[in-house]
C-alpha cells in the first residue's frame, strides 16, 4: 500500500487537511489575543520551499517503511499531534508555545508516515528551526512589550516541552 506513489501523496494531503482543519478549530476555540506576534515575512517563503521540496520526494523516494509498520506510526503520531493541538486551544500551563509544539511534532510525524526519511531533512528540520527562531523572537517581543508579568511566565514555563525546553 505505501509502495504507490499516490498512496503516499493522498496520505500526505489527508495529513496535513487534516491538521489545518483542527488547527482551524483549535484556533476558533481559542481565546482572543491582542498581544498576537505576527510572524516574520520570510517565514511563508520557507514554508512553501519546505513543502515543495518535500512533495517532490514523495514519488521518486518514498516507500513502505519497516513493512508499513513505520508509516502507520507515522500516522498515529501525526494524529497525535492534533489531538495535542486540539487539547491545548485554551493554553497548556506549562508551555508558552503548544500550538508550535504540536506543529513541530507533526512534521516531524509527516515523512515516516509517507516513507520519506530525506523529509526529515527537506520537511522536519527547516519546520523545527523556523519554529524555534519563530518562538525565540515572539518571547523577546512579547517580554519587551508586556514586561514582568510575561517575563515571569516565562520563569515559570518552557516553551515547548515541560521540564526540557
Amino acid at each position: 500500500m505505501f509502495d504507490i506513489a499516490l498512496t503516499r501523496f493522498a496520505i500526505s494531503g489527508i495529513l496535513i487537511g487534516l491538521f489545518g482543519l483542527v488547527d482551524a478549530l483549535a484556533r476558533r476555540g481559542a481565546p482572543r489575543s491582542t498581544d498576537a506576534v505576527p510572524p516574520p515575512r520570510w517565514l511563508h517563503l520557507a514554508i512553501l520551499l519546505s513543502i515543495s521540496t518535500f512533495y517532490l520526494l514523495i514519488g521518486p523516494r518514498g516507500g513502505a517503511v519497516a513493512g508499513g509498520w513505520g508509516n502507520l506510526a507515522g500516522i498515529a503520531v501525526a494524529l497525535v499531534a492534533m489531538a495535542a493541538r486540539f487539547a491545548t486551544r485554551r493554553g497548556a500551563g506549562r508551555i508558552r508555545h503548544p500550538a508550535v509544539a504540536s506543529r513541530m511534532l507533526f512534521y516531524v510525524a509527516l515523512p515516516l508516515a509517507v516513507g520519506v526519511p530525506l523529509g526529515w531533512l527537506a520537511l522536519s528540520l527547516p519546520a523545527v528551526v523556523a519554529s524555534a527562531i519563530c518562538s525565540v523572537r515572539e518571547d523577546r517581543i512579547l517580554a519587551a512589550r508586556l514586561g514582568a508579568p510575561y517575563l515571569r511566565r516565562m520563569a515559570s514555563s518552557r516553551r515547548w516541552i515541560p521540564g526540557v525546553w
